[in-house]
């Protein structure tokens, strides 16, 4: 009953409002009609519609009418329009184009006055401050009628695609708003895009001309070159320079056209980082009178005995360094102690470089070749003529560090030797501090333990052993009697496997349970920390091979002592390695001192040991001052991230590999002009590929292709390293006849450096030959280590592409090496040069 007297007073509600909505129809269309009917007849005379609209809308009047008409539009302006649109489909039409026609064209300014820049602006500026992801921030602020259609005609929230087709229809509006289009045409360029793929998004408005990008270049190139004379008189600064060897072939053999090598020089200009500011360093910093003169030959004068070895104190520091190394790696590659990462401190410092970015500015190839004095002298007075510095200059800019490999620092010493009385800063190599560089010692260092714990072929331990036997990786050249330098890439790897591999077994060993990954689980950090002092002591120290070597015969273990020794000798390496990256100089040279020693072992690397030992004997005996900008300034960090320190000389090596790869195109207009202007401006290519690909969230190369994970080689050779009981002593074991017993190239080395000829090149010999009469039998022990220069057997070794493509910064430009080729093979034939 209830629900139909409800239904009654519903449905005599809706009448009544049927009748009231009929009724204010009525008195509407009533009110409408008198609008247009004369005065005189009762109505208000207005002569149309149009009129009565008109006359409405007039300014002044009566403010409050105004005022509540304003309030109307602006409170019903869009539900009347939508009625209009209903009563009379597309009578708005006209209107609306009109009006969005001049909404889109006063956006269109908009964003032509955002992407206009300054005639001054650079290339270079161009490119560091490109951005797609603030460009679309901006865009719905600037253009929010053309960014609303973009959205409601595609339906999706793509920023960088909108980004793009904004930056498209602004370059139709004046070519000069061709900002996006030139980055997008350099990282074509840098990514091998042909010049006919150009072309055509060119046409499409995604990228500037093929011709266009070739004047980029150029203007990158002179830019770069203003860039570094500006960087050189405001700050001081070091060089890097390297000979670059380049095949030369031709497609037919002819009297003036034949296959030959083209040799020249590549360098690099790089601000000093200031170890007390943490900024550059002022010019005059270190004034030339801080070098001491060169007043003879030898590049030292004197040393002393304790220059030639590692220091006891440094040998603490060492084992403290090398403790922690073992440490760090057991907790990479034994799963079952990641839970004590996070209570793991660092490793003590030694001479830690501050946190900082290092810019590198390369200087213009020059078709000079380093390989003799005299090309030495023409590629250092070239430098300074590209870096537009006088004698004047100089003196007030101060010294300047020169890193280089063997080849250099032997001929800068040379040319110093030669020119040590010339009174000019510059003919005088008065402002050069050379330093070895560290990436050519640390490749040395790797392959000396190769090639001294390869051991023979059938060996049942060894490098050998673990390299071609049980891990099955590809064979290579190792061993002291191989004519044929070891290649460092697969030797690094071998090592980092084999030290992982070992120090995995060793805790096997000392936590004393047979479930290593059990103990691992519930180990303390205490515990962790006897395990690993216990392997240290007894598997990974010289005090530890000594104990063992020194057993009578009968009760010697071949296999175990070589196994310890190869585990110091890894460790060291590793050391070394991991020091570079995290930036402890102090650390590095604690390893070099042990390796400037075991590379004056006979027939091994004398030529390393020496420039080992030169190097830190002369940084003795430098003003404290000078030592310590020359040691902060050892390595690099182009990143300015933390573990990214590299060798200053590694920088050098990536800038010859690319410029190897720009000459080596084809195309008749390859010569040194093109690669001078190339090299200049190649990483800011490099840096435009990287911008665009951030850009649009495409993943570096490098992050796609991520070095394999070794754990199963590790599992494998630990489980091996188990079976076999390598790391454990056995007296008399039976396989050790298959072995050779492996020098300790430390203590071989130590009789050298106690020998009366020690670094006999650098000491003044003012003794005088006195006629004794006949010599009496020879005592085999007196200068049983003496070595003939001849006899060394390793030649310096040059990097290769794989070696190159270790460095994580720059992995992925590697990847890019094919496209790269293909695109300098078209971008050189058409160069006008």
């Amino acid at each position: 009953m209830v629900a139909e007297k409800w239904q009654a007073v519903q449905a005599e509600a809706a009448t009544q409002k049927e009748v009231q909505d009929a009724n204010d129809r009525d008195t509407a269309h009533h009110v409408f009609k008198l609008l247009t009917v004369p005065a005189e007849s009762g109505g208000f005379g207005f002569k149309s519609m149009t009129h009565f609209v008109d006359s409405l809308l007039m300014r002044k009047g009566d403010p409050q009418v105004a005022a509540n008409l304003t309030q109307f539009f602006r409170d019903h302006g869009d539900d009347l329009a939508r009625k209009m649109d209903e009563r009379s489909p597309g009578c708005m039409n006209e209107f609306i184009s009109e009006k969005l026609s001049k909404t889109l064209a006063e956006e269109g300014k908009a964003i032509q006055a955002h992407l206009a820049r300054d005639s001054k602006t650079s290339v270079t500026e161009l490119l560091s401050t490109f951005s797609v992801e603030k460009l679309a921030g901006l865009l719905p602020t600037l253009a929010p009628s053309l960014w609303e259609i973009l959205t409601t005609v595609t339906g999706a929230d793509a920023e960088p695609v909108f980004a793009t087709i904004c930056t498209m229809l602004a370059v139709l509006r004046s070519q000069r708003l061709n900002n996006f289009q030139t980055v997008i045409g350099l990282f074509l360029l840098g990514s091998g895009a042909a010049k006919r793929q150009i072309e055509v998004l060119s046409h499409a408005g995604l990228s500037t001309s093929y011709g266009a990008i070739l004047d980029h270049v150029e203007t990158l190139s002179l830019e770069g070159i203003r860039k570094f004379k500006e960087v050189i008189k405001s700050c001081m600064c070091s060089i890097v320079w390297d000979n670059l060897n380049i095949a030369f072939n031709v497609e037919a053999q002819r009297f003036n056209s034949a296959n030959h090598f083209d040799n020249g020089t590549t360098a690099t200009l790089i601000p000093l980082h200031d170890p007390f500011t943490g900024g550059t360093v002022p010019h005059g910093t270190l004034p030339l009178d801080m070098k001491p003169p060169r007043t003879s030959t030898k590049s030292l004068e004197s040393w002393t005995p304790e220059q030639a070895m590692i220091s006891p104190e440094d040998a603490v520091k060492l084992e403290e360094c090398s403790l922690w190394q073992l440490k760090k790696i057991a907790l990479d590659v034994i799963a079952g102690l990641g839970h004590l990462k996070k209570s793991f401190r660092e490793c003590p410092e030694v001479i830690k470089i501050a946190l900082h970015k290092t810019e590198q500015y390369p200087l213009p190839a020059m078709h000079e070749d380093e390989s003799s004095i005299d090309g030495t002298i023409r590629v250092y007075l070239t430098i300074l003529k590209q870096l537009g510095v006088t004698n004047e200059e100089i003196r007030a800019h101060g010294l300047i560090f020169a890193d280089g490999d063997l080849l250099t620092a032997s001929l800068i010493d040379k040319i110093e030797s030669a020119r040590r009385n010339s009174p000019g800063e510059i003919e005088g190599l008065k402002m050069v501090i050379r330093r070895f560089g560290l990436f050519h010692a640390k490749m040395a260092g790797c392959r000396m333990v190769v090639n001294k714990h390869w051991n023979k072929t059938g060996a049942a331990s060894g490098l050998w052993w673990e390299n071609n036997r049980l891990l099955k990786r590809k064979n290579m050249t190792a061993g002291w009697k191989k004519q044929k330098s070891t290649r460092w890439k697969p030797s690094h790897e071998l090592l980092e496997i084999s030290l992982a591999g070992h120090i995995k077994d060793a805790f096997r060993i000392f936590c004393e349970q047979e479930d290593l990954d059990a103990w691992a689980e519930d180990a303390t950090m205490e515990e962790f920390d006897d395990v690993a002092q216990k392997a240290f002591d007894q598997l990974f120290t010289t005090a530890a091979y000594d104990e063992v070597h020194e057993k009578a015969e009968e009760e010697r273990d071949t296999i175990f002592e070589n196994a310890i020794l190869q585990n110091r000798d890894m460790l060291w390496y590793s050391v070394l390695v991991y020091a570079i990256k995290s930036g402890d100089i102090g650390r590095v040279i604690l390893v070099l001192r042990m390796w400037m020693v075991m590379m004056r072992t006979p027939k091994t690397m004398p030529k390393y040991a020496d420039a080992i030992f030169e190097t830190l004997a002369r940084l003795d005996s430098y003003d404290p001052k000078l030592k310590a900008y020359f040691l902060h300034n050892w390595v690099v960090n182009i990143t300015g991230l933390w573990g990214r320190f590299k060798e200053v000389d590694l920088l050098q090596e990536h800038q010859n590999f690319w410029a190897k790869v720009i000459y080596n195109a084809k195309g008749v207009n390859r010569s040194w002009d093109w690669l001078s202007m190339i090299t200049v401006c190649i990483f800011s290519l490099r840096d435009a590929m990287r911008t665009v690909e951030k850009a649009y969230k495409i993943p570096f190369y490098g992050e796609k292709h991520t070095i394999p994970n070794m754990d199963k080689e590790v599992d494998a050779l630990a489980e091996a390293l188990a079976a076999d009981n390598i790391q454990v002593y056995i007296r008399n074991r039976a396989q050790n006849a298959h072995v050779d017993e492996a020098r300790d190239l430390l203590f071989e080395g130590l009789k050298y450096v106690n020998s009366r000829t020690a670094f006999a090149k650098y000491s003044d010999d003012n003794r005088r030959a006195t006629n004794m009469g006949t010599a009496g039998p020879i005592d085999s022990t007196v200068d049983a280590n003496k070595e003939i220069e001849s006899e060394d057997e390793d030649e310096e070794y040059e990097a290769d592409e794989d070696d190159l493509a270790m460095d994580i910064d720059e992995r992925e430009s590697y990847e890019h090496h094919d496209m790269m080729m293909g695109q300098a093979e078209e971008f050189v034939s058409n160069m006008d040069l």
